[in-house]
């Protein structure tokens, strides 16, 4: 592997060594496989770029097909019914549609069936899928590595996802693949076992190859960010186990820049009217924003030049618009009509130059955000 699996860094800080340790949790050897069953070592790693702990490994060839209890304590089906009714009140999801990626054998959507939403799963491995099946689940033979991955059903108000995460060797893509399958407010609950709780209770005998990685309350939060989620919520759950609550995080409420455009174009050709069509137009400022704006606004192709201070700029020409930058001795010699300054953070000081060098020019006006304001 030798890459962290969130942000892909190289893995450099070697954190532990474990020898002997169980090839696998699963697929236990039978009384003639432990004759060449052994154990095997394995080195524990931290990311230096997004903090995530995991061993340097391929993952165990049954990833997918992961098995947790079959059998739910009275304790733990408690826990769960807490914990469902709190995720299904905050995020209102009465009436709802929600998925349990990697359900297994339905053991935890037959609980979930009892609240009022519609539930769904999905499980790799068939035996278990069959389980669920005969529940009367809902649960689809699937799997979720990557954002091309589109599910039966599709799209769902919320997901569930219950100590899988850590067994992925992609849980980028595999949170990427479910953000690709939720409604556009989609919400989810995560949990994964807590690397907080192993360290404060100095519990070595948690690890296992099975699992690659080893989330802490950050870690798992930048994991869902990346993937384009934001936290809502983060709790213990049993103690030992991380519960995240994630929501589809909105995106930029973006403007209607081609509108923003139109809008300057005609006030530009207002300024370039009211100083008639013989005027002589220089531009203050060889900026980002002077080159955007000649390049995009028609009426600005009557410009003569660009003055600015830095002399590195002298001589030279603003791309696409072909101006040449000038300094701002011009003034000394040459008094043009109108002067427009787009240099927005400094226009009260360019002002006082232009009126310093050369007190004829007759029109001045600076761009300030949306509007062109007229200072002489």
């Amino acid at each position: 592997m030798g890459n962290c699996i969130i942000c892909r860094k190289k893995l450099n800080k070697h954190i532990a060594t474990f020898h002997n340790m169980p090839k696998a949790a699963q697929n236990m050897p039978d009384a003639e496989q432990i004759k060449m069953d052994a154990g095997i070592t394995l080195d524990l790693y931290e990311c230096t770029g997004c903090g995530l702990v995991q061993f340097d490994i391929s993952p165990v060839d049954y990833y997918k097909d992961v098995i947790r209890a079959t059998r739910v304590s009275e304790k733990f089906r408690r826990l769960r019914i807490q914990q469902f009714e709190h995720f299904i009140e905050l995020c209102g999801l009465h009436g709802k549609k929600i998925i349990e990626i990697g359900c297994g054998g339905g053991e935890f959507l037959e609980i979930l069936r009892d609240f009022p939403v519609k539930v769904y799963g999905t499980e790799h491995n068939r035996n278990l899928l069959e389980h669920a099946r005969n529940l009367g689940l809902k649960v689809e033979e699937d799997f979720v590595e990557d954002g091309d991955c589109i599910l039966k059903d599709a799209p769902f108000d919320a997901f569930i996802s219950f100590n899988f995460l850590e067994h992925q060797p992609n849980p980028v893509g595999m949170l990427q693949g479910i953000y690709e399958n939720l409604t556009e407010d989609g919400v989810g609950l995560i949990t994964v076992p807590s690397f907080e709780y192993f360290q404060e209770n100095s519990s070595y005998y948690e690890f296992i190859r099975d699992h690659i990685a080893y989330y802490t309350e950050d870690t798992l939060g930048r994991l869902v960010e990346i993937c384009g989620f934001e936290v809502i919520e983060t709790n213990r759950f049993n103690h030992d186990t991380i519960e995240m609550i994630v929501r589809k995080r909105c995106g930029n409420e973006v403007a209607d820049y081609n509108l923003q455009q139109d809008s300057m174009e005609k006030k530009f050709t207002a300024v370039m009217k009211e100083n008639g069509d013989d005027a002589i137009t220089y531009v203050w400022g060889a900026s980002h924003q002077a080159f955007t704006l000649l390049s995009t606004i028609d009426s600005l192709a009557c410009v003569d030049k660009i003055i600015d201070s830095a002399s590195f700029k002298w001589d030279k020409y603003s791309p696409v618009s072909h101006k040449k930058i000038v300094s701002p001795e011009i003034l000394d010699t040459e008094t043009p009509d109108c002067i427009i300054i787009m240099a927005p953070g400094y226009s009260d000081e360019i002002y006082q130059t232009i009126i310093s060098r050369n007190a004829n020019v007759k029109s001045i006006y600076s761009v300030i955000g949306e509007d062109i304001i007229k200072l002489k």
